[in-house]
């Protein structure tokens, strides 16, 4: 007797092991497309009577994107109400401020089952809705899966799940004052050059530096080549063709020869008078856009979710007033090492898996219908979002916007760039943490007038990172 109830102990403690840290047993992250049949939910409207779902913004409702993701809700209302008067679905939304304001209320929300049926969560945060979200793969079928741009699903698989649909799309790219760039006389290649041959493009790292020295150098005082932040941690390494943390962001991979690289090329920007030392004042992040509008910088590092407001302040309110451009304006990706790469931002949209039958197929035909073609490009026309789908980008309001702001276009024609051969995007609970912890203690590299020793900020950096991953992976 004694030896069955030791057995039965066995098994209930390795089943209490197992159902605890189930994750562990998952390997990698996946792969979207696999070989396999989906039980989709019914595209039709299957509703018998009327429902009322939650949307949850992370976004501020006096600001551009929330003004615009309700007037987007609202038209879906009506058109629920004029379509189905006797089961019509009835979409509340509210903002929250923020996407960290966001995941606090949610994850809160969670374990009261108070959660909204569908929330807007920035791309980095997935991991954390594992246990929470509906597979967009029992939402999308492959063929629509295929129409979002292959740069925007680099987010989207977490341990075999594909979590969250990438709706407000976004990358960092390079916006460029291209007047003040060819006024040196270097060439200054354009984003359909780079896309025809990227193997044998000119723009290099090394060529960047080229260019923004000879900016700084050849204009007046107080302008510069370049304007940044801090080092660019994703595109410095991904574009070496190499990683900065393991696929589960839980080991920092960054403390190398390609580290110390990276945080001596952009130290380099600044001690060779190429970028003003962006630590010198707090406020730097802000103002360097408006030296961009002055035409005080060549190149700027920026959210493509910029470049809407900036292109409209350089040309389209100019032009609407009878007066010419501020100057040329463009963008370009981040240079190569071996490659090219593209990062995703922004966030996206997940459906919550606690809710009843009905709340859910009302949840997922918001979905469908904010998703499709011309709401999309609704909504980044009016926003700066990037459109995440390439039907978006064929319809004809959006032919007619791109006819005024081309720049959109091009940074979407960017995502191709995604990251190559085995590469991937690490995905974890802690890398967004992880990811703020590396922007802070990188910028040791410019304190104390350039002179702190690159191999013990780059250590330190890693130190920190790799304490954040360890202690936030749950």
């Amino acid at each position: 007797m004694k030896r069955y109830f030791l057995l039965l102990l066995v098994l209930v403690l390795g089943f209490f092991l197992v159902s605890c840290d189930g994750e562990e047993e998952i390997e990698g992250n996946g792969e979207i497309f696999v070989d396999k049949e989906w039980d989709i939910y019914p595209t039709e409207h299957t509703l018998t009577q009327p429902v009322e779902i939650d949307f949850w913004s992370a976004n501020s409702a006096v600001d551009i994107h929330g003004i615009t993701q309700a007037d987007l809700v609202e038209r879906f209302n009506q058109y629920q109400r004029e379509t189905y008067p006797d089961s019509y679905i009835k979409v509340k939304i509210s903002f929250q401020g923020g996407y960290v304001n966001q995941n606090t209320k949610l994850q809160a929300a969670l374990i009261g089952k108070t959660n909204p049926e569908i929330a807007m969560v920035g791309v980095s945060s997935f991991s954390i809705y594992w246990d929470n979200a509906i597979d967009m793969r029992q939402i999308y079928t492959y063929d629509e899966i295929r129409d979002i741009h292959e740069g925007f699903l680099q987010f989207a698989m977490y341990k075999h799940k594909f979590i969250g649909y990438p709706f407000y799309a976004a990358t960092n790219v390079f916006l460029v004052n291209r007047t003040l760039a060819e006024a040196t006389g270097l060439a200054v290649p354009t984003v359909a050059e780079i896309i025809a041959d990227p193997e044998n493009s000119y723009w290099t790292w090394d060529y960047m530096k080229t260019l923004t020295k000879k900016i700084s150098d050849e204009t007046e005082e107080g302008v510069y080549g370049l304007a940044s932040t801090g080092p660019a941690l994703y595109e410095s390494f991904y574009t070496q063709g190499l990683p900065i943390y393991n696929e589960t962001a839980t080991q920092v991979l960054f403390n190398n020869e390609a580290g110390i690289r990276t945080l001596t090329y952009w130290r380099e920007l600044v001690a060779e008078g190429n970028m003003e030392n962006p630590v010198l004042d707090p406020n730097h992040g802000t103002k360097i856009q408006g030296k961009f509008v002055e035409g005080k910088v060549g190149l700027l590092w920026a959210s493509s979710s910029a470049i809407k407001s900036v292109y409209e302040n350089v040309y389209e309110n100019r032009v609407a007033q009878g007066l010419d451009p501020l100057f040329e304006m463009d963008v370009l990706p981040f240079p190569k090492y071996k490659n090219f790469y593209s990062n995703q931002s922004g966030g996206g949209l997940i459906v919550f898996n606690n809710k009843s039958e009905n709340k859910t197929k009302a949840a997922i035909e918001f979905l469908r219908w904010l998703t499709a073609p011309e709401q999309t490009a609704y909504f980044s026309i009016n926003t700066g979002y990037l459109a995440a789908t390439k039907s978006a980008t064929q319809t004809e309001i959006w032919q007619e916007y791109a006819q005024i702001n081309p720049l959109l276009d091009r940074t979407i024609a960017l995502m191709d760039f995604a990251p190559e051969g085995d590469l991937k995007i690490p995905l974890g609970r802690a890398k967004a943490l992880a990811d703020d912890d590396f922007a802070k203690y990188v910028k040791g590299i410019y304190y104390d007038d350039l002179t702190r020793d690159i191999k013990a900020v780059l250590k330190e950096c890693a130190d920190r990172v790799q304490y954040i991953l360890e202690t936030n992976g749950w």
